[in-house]
């Protein structure tokens, strides 16, 4: 009986370390690639299309198309007239 425990502690102590050494190694190329510089220009991309996107979606649910773009008219009237908004 004895043997059987040894055995199942044995392989339970070796299922733990191949647990914790490929736990760290995914830490640490996680952490490298948060480190690395490329694809930050598509993210910072990503990120104002987002913003403008939700723009978008609040003007377009608020129904303000019309004020929206009436107010755009008027600045470019006045710009073309040489007045400052």
């Amino acid at each position: 009986m004895s043997n059987l425990i040894h055995t199942a502690q044995d392989t339970l102590r070796q299922q733990c370390i191949e647990a914790f050494v490929g736990l760290q190694s995914m830490v640490e190329t996680v952490a490298e690639r948060a480190r690395e510089q490329r694809g930050q220009t598509a993210a910072e991309y990503m990120g104002i299309l987002f913003i403008i996107a939700a723009i978008i979606g609040v003007v377009a649910s608020l129904h303000l198309e019309n004020d929206v773009s009436q107010r755009i008219k008027t600045l470019i009237t006045d710009i073309g007239k040489g007045i400052k908004p």
